[in-house]
């Protein structure tokens, strides 16, 4: 008897014939989570702009909405990625 590794027949006898093969899956997945990177980074994106708009108002406004123009530029300044 020899040991299962976690690349041996029997783990992808188990898959499900809808799924494709195993290749596509894992392209699709990678697809998928690319284009989720990407939406993420995008919202990111508009949210660092609108941030930067606020920091145009004036410090009275800040102040009604419960702001400080320290703590937008610094949320602004972030890059996307993060």
């Amino acid at each position: 008897m020899t040991p299962q590794t976690t690349l041996g027949p029997t783990r992808y006898a188990a898959r499900p014939a809808h799924l494709g093969s195993t290749r596509q899956a894992s392209a699709g997945t990678w697809l998928r989570a690319a284009r989720d990177l990407l939406r993420e980074w995008g919202k990111r994106m508009r949210s660092r702009r609108e941030l930067r708009n606020l920091c145009q108002l004036d410090d009275h406004m800040l102040q009604d909405i419960g702001l400080t123009r320290a703590a937008l530029r610094w949320e602004a300044e972030k890059p996307f990625w993060r």
